[in-house]
């Protein structure tokens, strides 16, 4: 055998051994690597979290006024519901977030389920320069407004008959149910939009603060129905609610 050819067999040795990897960049790999499933991981619970409602606030809540109406109608009752088209008060903020529309039109009942979280209610405390507890279901006070045509006063309707509090990891949620809501006036007109309107309770805010900040009012639009937009589909009464209405 040569010795060009012994040679040769020394390369396709050396060549087959295992270079050893640079550790440092392995541990950046690594690194890299745990940080990305950790940000990912991170964005997959917020989601889940900022989709997430707890029962009482996704159902329709049987109150008195609801029970007694659906008796009188033998349980023929029409309840509607409407996708929010800007269920916040702040595209940038995001303050209060609304959902789960029900609109009872006979009997003139609204329900609206409004949410928050921790972050919300100490950027109101840092304004007002109070304390507020993010625990307590006694900061905020609601009412609705409704329009009823342009030229028209607004009106406002302050009868909340039920409003259930709860909470989930960091959010908040009010179950509200307005009763009284007019629905159809006797000109026949129809209310062209409703909002929810969102303050301080005012027991809690210091005499002293600076008006603009002490009547702030948060609002989202909470119901159309006009030329741009009047989209309602039926809510289907779950078995459960109905066996509870009738037994």
């Amino acid at each position: 055998m040569s010795d060009y050819e012994r040679y040769g067999d020394y390369n396709e040795i050396e060549e087959d051994t295992p270079k050893s990897k640079n550790p440092i960049l392995v541990t950046l790999r690594i690194l890299t690597a745990v940080i990305c499933i950790g940000v990912v991981g991170l964005i997959a619970f917020r989601l889940i979290a900022f989709n997430s409602y707890p029962k009482i606030a996704k159902d329709l809540y049987v109150n008195e006024a609801f029970s007694e109406y659906y008796e009188s109608k033998g349980g023929d009752v029409t309840v509607k519901t409407q996708k929010l088209r800007a269920p916040y008060d702040d595209p940038d903020l995001g303050n209060f977030f609304c959902d789960y529309l029900y609109v009872i039109e006979d009997m003139g009942q609204l329900q609206i389920t409004v949410r928050y979280n921790k972050a919300t209610v100490k950027r109101i405390a840092d304004e007002l320069a109070i304390t507020l507890d993010d625990k307590s279901k006694d900061i905020f006070k609601f009412r609705l407004c409704a329009s009823y045509g342009e030229g028209r006063e607004l009106v406002y309707y302050e009868n909340l008959s039920i409003s259930e509090f709860d909470s989930s990891l960091m959010y908040r949620y009010n179950k509200l149910v307005f009763d009284g809501v007019d629905f159809a006036l006797e000109d026949g007109s129809h209310p062209y939009w409703i909002r929810l309107e969102v303050t301080v309770d005012e027991k809690l805010i210091p005499e002293n603060t600076d008006e603009k900040i002490k009547n702030k009012i948060y609002m989202i639009p909470v119901y159309e129905n006009n030329e741009n937009f009047s989209k309602f589909s039926e809510y289907e009464l779950p078995k459960n609610k109905i066996e509870e209405l009738e037994n």
